[in-house]
Order: C-alpha cells, then sequence, then structure tokens
C-alpha cells in the first residue's frame, strides 16, 4: 500500500477561483519521478486562488481527491518524450476546456500537438507558470502569445524562456511503502548543455549549460533528509561538467544517503569521482561514447577517446564497483557498418573489464539541431549493425525497436499533416502499421516525412535564441568531419545574445 506524503488533499473546490487539472501521461510512480512535473505542482499550489490537481495514465480521477478531470477548468500537461502524445490525448478525450501544454517535446517542435491543445509554452515552466495562472485568473486567455506561448489559432512566433538561475525544489512529494520511501529526492545540479553534440535536440535548446550554486546543495540535501528521504536522484544532462558533483557525493554520504548518478562523460571522470559514487551507494556508472568509430565521433561532435572509456572501466573494477551501462547510437548519418564494429569491439573490450550491459537506440532526427533534416536511415541496414553489434559484442544488448524510432521521427519533426493524424491517431495501438494505415487513408505521405527531405516550420513558430545560420554551419561542418568547441573552452557566437555569459562578452 503506498502513501503520499507533502500534497494538498481535502480541499473544497468551490474555495478556488480556477481550478486546474495538471496531466501527466505516464503511470503514477514515473510522474513522481519527474521533476518538472512537481515543479508545476508546488509552483501552481503556491497561489491562493488555484486548486490543481494531478491526473496520471493508470489512476482513475485526480490523485488527490478522485476527481473526474471535467470537474477542473483547465487541463495544463507537461510533455517530455513525443511517444506521450496519444496517452495524453486519449486521457484528456472528451474534455471540452483549454489544454495548455509545455515540456521539452513541445518546446521544440508544437506543431504536431498544435491542433489538440490552446496555448504551447516554450521553455522553462518556471518562468512560464506565473505569467499563465495571472492570465487564466483575469481571463485574458488571448495574452498568452505575449508571454512565451505559441497559441496555434495566433500562429505567432513564440520566444523560448529560459531561468537564468537554477535553483533545488526543497518540497518534493514522497511516496512510503511499508514505512520506507520508495522514490528519491530529485536534484537538478545543473540544466541544458554546452557541448554541441549535433544529434541532441536539448544540447541545442538548453544552451548553454546552467550550473546550481554551491550555496543551494547542502540546503537541498538537508531538506531530503529532513523531509524523509533515503535516497538522490541527480538531474543533469552534462551533470559531471558541474562542479559540485564530487561535493554532492561527499555530503551526501556523510548524511547516509544514496546517490544516483545519470549518465557521465568518460573523460570527467577519476578514481575520486568513482570512490565517492561507491561511498554514496552506487554500484553502477552509465557511459554513452555514443559511437567507438573515430569518424563518427567527429561527425557528432562528441570526441571521447576510446582509451578514456576503456580507463573508466579499469578504475572501476579496481575500486570494486560492479557494473557499467553504455549508451550506443546506430543509424547516424553518414554511418557504414565498419562504424558499428568499432562501437561493438569498444563495448566487448569494457566488457572484459566489468560487468557490461548496452543499450542500443536509433538514431532520430530532432527539431532544432543541426541533424534535423536527415532522415531516418533503412529499417534493413539498422537491422543488420544491430544484428552485427550483438554477434561481436556478445553480451547484453537492449535494443531500441525501429517502429518505435519511426513514429518517434514522424512525432520529432512532424508538421501540420501529423498534427492531423495525430487527432485521429492516439485511439490506435502505437504502433507504425497502424499509423502508416490511417495516414494513408488521410491522403498523408508519412514515408516522405520520415525518409525524404523535409521541411522545417517549426523555426518559423520558436525563437530559441540560437542562429539558425550557426545550426546550418554546424550541419556543414558535420559533413567536413569538422569538430566544434564546447561552450566551456570559449564562446562560438552561437546566439545573437548568449542571455548567460553576457559578462563573459559573448555576442
Amino acid at each position: 500500500m503506498l502513501r503520499e506524503e507533502g500534497g494538498f488533499y481535502d480541499r473544497d473546490p468551490r474555495d478556488y477561483k480556477l481550478r486546474i487539472a495538471l496531466v501527466y501521461p505516464a503511470p503514477y510512480m514515473a510522474a513522481i519521478n519527474s521533476l518538472g512535473h512537481q515543479i508545476v505542482y508546488f509552483l501552481l499550489n503556491s497561489y491562493d486562488d488555484v486548486m490543481a490537481e494531478r491526473f496520471v495514465s493508470d489512476l482513475k480521477g485526480s490523485v488527490e481527491s478522485g476527481r473526474s478531470i471535467d470537474e477542473f477548468d483547465v487541463a495544463l500537461a507537461s510533455l517530455h518524450f513525443e511517444g506521450q502524445y496519444p496517452i495524453l490525448l486519449r486521457m484528456l478525450e472528451g474534455f471540452k476546456k483549454p489544454v495548455i501544454l509545455g515540456g521539452p517535446a513541445v518546446s521544440a517542435n508544437p506543431i504536431p500537438m498544435s491542433l489538440s491543445s490552446d496555448a504551447i509554452g516554450i521553455g522553462d515552466s518556471e518562468l512560464l507558470v506565473p505569467p499563465l495562472v495571472e492570465s487564466l485568473l483575469e481571463g485574458e486567455f488571448s495574452s498568452l502569445s505575449d508571454i512565451g506561448f505559441f497559441v496555434p489559432s495566433m500562429m505567432n512566433k513564440a520566444v523560448f524562456r529560459r531561468v537564468s538561475e537554477l535553483r533545488p525544489l526543497k518540497t518534493q512529494l514522497l511516496v512510503i511503502r511499508d514505512g520506507r520511501p520508495v522514490n528519491p529526492f530529485l536534484l537538478e545540479i545543473s540544466r541544458g548543455c554546452g557541448w554541441g553534440c549535433r544529434f541532441c535536440m536539448l544540447g541545442w535548446h538548453q544552451r548553454p549549460r546552467l550550473d546550481l550554486r554551491a550555496s543551494y546543495l547542502e540546503e537541498a540535501i538537508d531538506s531530503a533528509v529532513e523531509h524523509g528521504f533515503n535516497s538522490i536522484y541527480v538531474i543533469g544532462s552534462d551533470a559531471s561538467s558541474s562542479r559540485l558533483i564530487k561535493d554532492l557525493l561527499h555530503t551526501s554520504a556523510e548524511k547516509g544517503l544514496k546517490v544516483s548518478l545519470p549518465s557521465i562523460r568518460a573523460d570527467h571522470i577519476d578514481a575520486e569521482l568513482i570512490e565517492l559514487a561507491l561511498e554514496s551507494g552506487e554500484n553502477m556508472l552509465t557511459l554513452a561514447p555514443e559511437t567507438g568509430s573515430p569518424r563518427m565521433k567527429v561527425l557528432i561532435n562528441k570526441m571521447i577517446d576510446n582509451d578514456e572509456v576503456i580507463k573508466v572501466a579499469e578504475e572501476m573494477r579496481q575500486a570494486g564497483m560492479r557494473h557499467l551501462k553504455l549508451y550506443f547510437m546506430v543509424g547516424l548519418p553518414r554511418e557504414e557498418d565498419e562504424d558499428i564494429e568499432s562501437s561493438a569491439i569498444l563495448a566487448r573490450k569494457v566488457k572484459s573489464l566489468i560487468d557490461t550491459k548496452v543499450t542500443l537506440s536509433i538514431f532520430v532526427p530532432k527539431p532544432g539541431t543541426p541533424f534535423e533534416e536527415e532522415p531516418l536511415a533503412p529499417e534493413i541496414d539498422i537491422r543488420r549493425r544491430i544484428s552485427a553489434f550483438k554477434k561481436l559484442f556478445g553480451g547484453r544488448v537492449n535494443a531500441m525497436h525501429y517502429g518505435r524510432a519511426y513514429l518517434q521521427t514522424l512525432l520529432s519533426v512532424g508538421d501540420f499533416r501529423i498534427a492531423k493524424l495525430l487527432t485521429k491517431a492516439y485511439r490506435l495501438p502505437y504502433n507504425r502499421g497502424a499509423y502508416r494505415e490511417l495516414a494513408k487513408r488521410l491522403s498523408i505521405d508519412v514515408d516522405s516525412i520520415v525518409y525524404g527531405q523535409r521541411e522545417t516550420p517549426w523555426w518559423d513558430l520558436i525563437e530559441t535564441g540560437i542562429k539558425r545560420e550557426y545550426v546550418l554551419e554546424e550541419r556543414r561542418r558535420a559533413f567536413q568531419w569538422r569538430t566544434t568547441p564546447s561552450c566551456d573552452e570559449y564562446c562560438t557566437g552561437c546566439m545573437r545574445e548568449c542571455w548567460l555569459y553576457r559578462e563573459k562578452g559573448c555576442s
């Protein structure tokens, strides 16, 4: 039996001017482990006139009271992955009131969900929620286009909004089973990334990296202890570049908290970090070399030498750490069979040193990145390369399903035809065959979007701050086999004005 602490319960909706259904299109335990979902929940409920209750995919009615979603005035939903689109539409089926979306997926390309929503927030929720609440309380829905929202009926261009200071969420929801916490305290120590990996959506929409201040770190850890958590999950796409990573591990271990780390760059790991991770209860590290091929490293602009990965495995074994997880990609632009062989050989060398599990994902083009116009690789090539990887590696491999990569491509870089398709497809099984058959009946050529020359209409609707000409130049540099340094080395001039590092002279 689960018991939740920290939520907002036993309230009479008649006492509130605005009742908001906060929808997370995933099961309850996934929602409780989403920091973004919790941030919005606590922000909304900080207003005296607002009552926000949560809706998840595996519960009927709200988490707090079991009320029907139809009893609420507006629905807000955060979408982190494209696969959540049809789940959300099923959860909202029949809802006749305004629907407002946000989250990384729709912030990059709001078009596929544009026919299924009234407004889409572009950027960080901490900056979008306060003006949204004020507008809804005042009944000024049309003003959303001026405060960072794309409003489909107006076809306005929305400016991506980013916080300039990262603050930890000190009060969080705690789930108890048999007297023990079952979820971790979520601690974001960095947001965004400045490495410029050419396939990564987050690295191009959240540039440059923003780090948590050292003064906030111990406060957050103390808050985790105070509220009864026994573990911390570290959040940060480039967490290892933060200077706080070792301090966090050390302080957490001192206070008896176990720490789970995200994927870390191999060239940022040393013996000290491994020892600290062990002290804080972590028995596995995750690395994402993406490829073992030197030519592919240049192409994707992720220059981590294979020797660095092997060195980490050796140091982990010496320290007594037992497991390593590796992430590789298949189907990258200009990839050849030999490149996958290089990745498998690297993974096999690592496996000879430490227990190794590999996750093999398929490259999916993402909007706003230098590879946004690249096609999904043909299925026959992907199947052959995955098979070759498994044979050469000889260990445990969790490979992405090609049909999922197809649908993810369709929903990532889809245009208004895909928005039309989604209004009907959400009722179907989430598989390639069902979507293609419906698209055929609607006279939509989905293969041309996935495999063909595609348009990039999101640039007309979203202003990320990144110069489009810079993204196009990065595409050219990729296919000239040239690398680009990270933001931490020097300013490459990717933005019209670097909002974070103005004092450093970035232009």
